[in-house]
């Protein structure tokens, strides 16, 4: 490639951003890898990805993202998930709500099988989600049980999950891989010979693995939905996100999996394929609501008014994200379009300052209000982490638009251990910050009174009752509406102010053809029919 690679980290404001018979008694003698002395030499249609060092390949042991990322191309989850964050069939091939949205039952696709041959049944299921209880608590996929208590089998190939509560997003947290009860056979020990040793039912099999140095895979010929176009996949072992970057940079690996925004300021698009896809990332700026002065919900709307949010996604994001008017990702089949929108006027908010009786009474460009008989000038603090290139953009922007209205505004800039303390303790009137939002749909931490994330200290009664009407909805047409009124509420109200949602990225080398769709959930989304020829 013609230039180094930089890849500036962003260090994100509060990322506090989620059963077998038929053959399968015989998976332990049936399935066996090659250890890692025989490694195939590199050819031509080898396609050359990364992650870390594994702890382990068993993916509901693992704690380690790229490591999972790797895993999905062994093992298919109970559901996927498409762009918009609606489940689509894998192993579950359809499912069936109960009337009080406490209990789904789930009929299995009875043409997947195990690598060994084995079908995959309702024990692997129940075994799968046994695991998950067993696991690391940090480990990827702990967070189904928040929402999951308990899988019983109803048939070779039905179970029934049932919920803690009649939650509109329990569906989400069913995106878990799926392992084989007899194969694994109760080993949750993650170095285990088994857990090294990966049988899964997805598009590629293990062909080998050298532990700390790469793992070869080969496509699955009995894969149900086709053997893949790309005969097989070397996953080198990397120390972190700089070796990624190198690796891709020297054309050693064909992928890089990285923020749009910072590697589209220096990555030439003419070197290599960039396929974007919106993330869970999600930017704001919000309002102390225990400060007096933002409680005018007027006044919310002035700064509104004045942050001129496609100036930013050009000049801040670079147009490597999606603007939104809600909390809801705008790629999300729960996003409501026809909300109140506030674009950039800065008449209108000048106008909304005076009708709020602040005038410059001295003629010093400052806008004062006089309260209980005492003059206080308009005056806010923006607090933001120092750490964050486009955050610390978007608050100078603001401020200089807010200063152009008569506000005396001080940029509170702060390393991020200081920035998240003051933030979750209140010191501050004007926020600019993030959240890694979670799959599991739910703004009721963020927004409902006492909430636990609630730092802002926002409190609606409507919006309480919006808020749960939208939490124990049942049935997408009841979701639908239930968010739709909810969004129309937080809009009309901003007690966040919506940016964006940011993008994430797939880099590829010209190595690889076919459609490459890249989401959320799975960044290999659709691999088997890639196709892979190394270039001269």
């Amino acid at each position: 490639m013609k230039k180094r690679i930089w890849f500036l980290l962003l260090v994100l404001c509060l990322c506090f951003s989620g059963c077998g018979k038929d053959g399968q008694e015989q998976a332990e003698e049936d399935f066996t890898a090659v250890g890692g002395e025989n490694m195939l030499e590199e050819e031509a249609d080898t396609l050359n990805l990364s992650m870390r060092v594994p702890e382990t390949l068993n993916p509901l042991l693992n704690r380690e993202e790229t490591v999972d990322r790797i895993l999905k191309l062994i093992y298919l989850p109970l559901m996927e998930f498409d762009e918009s964050g609606k489940a689509c069939p894998a192993v579950a091939e359809s499912w069936e709500m109960s009337p009080d949205g406490r209990s789904l039952t789930v009929q299995l696709n009875q043409n997947i099988l195990w690598q060994n041959g084995g079908r995959v049944t309702a024990d692997d299921v129940v075994y799968s989600l046994n695991t998950i209880r067993n696991a690391p608590e940090d480990a990827v996929y702990k967070k189904v049980l928040n929402y999951v208590s308990g899988c019983t089998k109803a048939g070779e190939y039905t179970v029934i999950f049932t919920f803690y509560e009649n939650f509109s997003s329990n569906i989400e947290a069913l995106r878990f891989p799926i392992i084989s009860a007899a194969y694994y056979g109760g080993q949750n020990d993650p170095k285990a010979e088994m857990n090294l040793t990966p049988m899964g039912n997805g598009p590629y099999r293990l062909l080998s693995y050298k532990q700390a140095a790469e793992l070869m895979l080969e496509a699955n010929t009995s894969y149900y939905g086709g053997t893949p176009n790309i005969p097989r996949i070397r996953v080198k072992v990397t120390a972190g996100e700089e070796t990624d970057i190198n690796a891709f940079e020297q054309g050693m690996t064909d992928i890089l999996v990285t923020d749009a925004m910072e590697a589209g300021r220096y990555i030439d698009e003419d070197i290599s394929g960039i396929y974007q896809y919106t993330s869970n990332e999600y930017d704001f700026i919000a309002f102390n609501f225990k400060k007096e002065l933002f409680q005018d919900k007027s006044l919310r709307q002035v700064v509104a008014y004045a942050l001129p949010k496609e100036s930013l996604m050009e000049s801040v994001y670079l147009n490597y994200g999606v603007m939104t008017n809600t909390p809801i990702n705008p790629k999300s089949w729960l996003y409501e379009e026809n909300v109140a929108l506030y674009g950039y006027n800065p008449t209108m908010a000048a106008t909304f300052l005076k009708n709020s009786g602040w005038t410059d009474t001295d003629g010093n460009g400052r806008l004062e209000k006089t309260l209980n008989g005492v003059s206080q000038p308009l005056r806010a603090t923006i607090l933001v982490n120092q750490e964050n290139t486009g955050r610390r953009q978007i608050a100078s922007k603001l401020k200089e638009e807010l200063t152009a209205l008569g506000f005396e505004i001080t940029i509170d800039q702060q390393p991020f251990a200081v920035y998240q303390e003051r933030f979750m303790n209140g010191q501050f009137d004007i926020v600019v910050g993030g959240w890694k939002c979670s799959e599991v749909t739910d703004l009721t931490p963020f927004f409902g009174t006492g909430g636990s994330l609630n730092y802002i200290s926002y409190s609606n009664p409507e919006v309480d009752q919006l808020l749960e009407a939208a939490k124990t909805a049942v049935g997408e047409g009841q979701t639908l509406l239930a968010y739709s009124s909810l969004q129309k509420k937080l809009a009309e109200e901003l007690p966040y102010i919506s940016i964006a949602y940011r993008n994430q990225a797939v880099f590829a080398s010209k190595n690889i053809g076919g459609e490459i769709s890249p989401v959320e959930s799975n960044v290999f989304w659709g691999i088997e029919k890639w196709t892979y020829q190394k270039g001269e």
